[in-house]
């Protein structure tokens, strides 16, 4: 008996072991797919114009220390910019800084509408963007405060 009681055991753990929570809802389970390992969530970006001042307050050492880390082409753009930034004034960097956490106080939605907006705008020659800027079009479309957002950016150097 206590042969049998054993092998109905092992046989209600195989059976059981091999439910998956899909069969335990009463759905039929499919074919075993392996599961991908879970992905590693994305760190929020951080403020460039913060980072790039943190950069810029490293001794060199650590700076180079810091830049060997990346791949060769974010270093460059991090180089480029940092050398781009290190040349403003402190209060254009002050201001550059207060507008980029007013950028990312938007919400998403608005965000992707500003900077699509900022990428037209790049590509426009001053009379143009100047003319786009007060256009009913932007008025409509962006809040005073994201107006102000595009109007500071393309009075400021290309660095974010």
């Amino acid at each position: 008996m206590q042969v049998r009681s054993l092998l109905a055991v092992m046989a209600l753990a195989a059976v059981v072991g091999n439910l998956s929570p899909l069969a335990a809802q009463g759905r039929k389970a499919g074919p075993a797919v392996p599961r991908r390992a879970p992905q590693q969530p994305k760190r929020p970006q951080g403020n460039p114009a913060r980072e790039l001042d943190r950069f810029a307050k490293m001794p060199p050492q650590e700076r180079q220390k810091q830049l060997a880390k990346l791949p060769p082409e974010r270093r460059q753009q991090i180089e480029q910019r940092l050398e781009r930034y290190q040349k403003l004034p402190p209060q254009q960097r002050e201001q550059l800084q207060k507008r980029f956490e007013a950028f990312q106080n938007l919400p998403a939605d608005r965000q992707e509408a500003v900077r699509g907006e900022l990428q037209n705008l790049r590509n426009l020659p001053p009379v143009q963007r100047r003319n786009r800027l007060n256009s009913p079009e932007v008025q409509q479309n962006f809040s005073p405060e994201e107006q102000q957002l595009l109007r500071g950016s393309m009075g400021q150097p290309d660095l974010l």
